[in-house]
């Protein structure tokens, strides 16, 4: 073999061993912020064989910046807080669902008109003008704008005190309209015009209230029986891709709807126990339990003193 071919066969075989002809590995950033350490990002080298799982490496990537967020002192300290804010969402949304099932019923056996929601008060204007019933239809017309009329001033007073106590502005608005509601059937039962629209103005604005708190539609039981039926069949079915029931979401919707039956019931058991405070007194202990809630809500943009640090002199 002359020394030409050797010197060939040689470099081919260096050449082809060599980190200059091999494939280049990929570098993905995570860019992990990590205050106890000295730099800013880490890389993950890939080698070629490892291409093929491309699409799974955002997911490891994301997990591991999330671990290594939650390591923190400050990344727990976060988490900590968003779950506690999100606890408190749904005891809130508990409590408003109830106090509404608990008034629903009252309405429908006192006044025979909802004023949580203006669906059925709708179809009952519809129906009274259809059959002539002019005075029927102007009560329930006066229903529904009472409502209508709740809600703008809340949207209003949302765009001019929006970073102010804008709950606790309420509180005595709704607190009085209760109050005056049973004053006045204690003076004439049978008189239920003004009542009946104080009420809707009230819930026009407490139906805000709740969904600017809890993010979700207290009053709308239907809703969040839809939710749910969406999440259990996104869930087993394949064409879905059976898709994981968001655990907060679920409980959100589920407490909306416990709070309700929860409280519709309550008001049942209280109708045949205490049939007297169902003409009087029932609404004056909602609306106190609505405006004490309001201010709770806004506890700490009205400088709440039991939250205040003690100074150490």
């Amino acid at each position: 073999m002359s020394l030409s071919t050797l010197l060939f066969l040689f470099f081919s075989s260096a050449g082809a061993f060599s980190p200059a002809t091999s494939p280049r590995s990929r570098k993905y950033a995570t860019s992990i912020s990590a205050p106890a350490c000295h730099t800013s990002s880490s890389y993950i080298e890939v080698s070629p064989l490892t291409r093929k799982n491309d699409k799974s490496q955002p997911r490891l990537l994301s997990s591991l910046a999330m671990t290594a967020a939650q390591s923190t002192p400050s990344g727990t300290t976060a988490t900590l807080t968003a779950t506690k804010k999100i606890n408190c969402k749904k005891r809130t949304a508990i409590l408003m669902a109830f106090l509404t099932g608990w008034a629903d019923y009252i309405f429908i056996k006192k006044y025979n008109f909802f004023a949580t929601m203006m669906t059925g008060n709708s179809m009952k204007m519809a129906n009274a003008f259809i059959d002539g019933r002019i005075r029927d239809t102007i009560f329930f017309l006066s229903i529904i704008s009472s409502y209508m009329f709740g809600v703008g001033i809340f949207r209003r007073a949302e765009l001019s005190y929006k970073d102010k106590a804008l709950h606790g502005l309420f509180a005595p608005i709704v607190a009085g309209c209760f109050l005056l509601t049973d004053y006045l059937s204690w003076v004439n039962s049978s008189y239920k015009l003004v009542p009946a629209m104080l009420l809707s103005f009230s819930w026009g604005i407490i139906n805000q209230v709740g969904n600017d708190v809890t993010g979700t539609m207290v009053f709308v039981v239907t809703g969040a029986m839809t939710r749910v039926s969406y999440m259990i069949v996104d869930r087993i079915s394949v064409t879905a891709g059976r898709k994981k029931i968001p655990r907060e979401a679920l409980l959100m919707s589920l407490s909306v709807m416990g709070g309700f039956i929860l409280g519709a019931a309550w008001s049942v058991l209280l109708s045949v126990r205490a049939p007297q405070l169902m003409s009087q007194g029932v609404f004056s202990i909602i609306g106190v339990i609505y405006g004490l809630l309001f201010l709770w809500m806004d506890r700490r943009e009205l400088g709440s003193w039991w939250l205040r640090k003690k100074s150490i002199a």
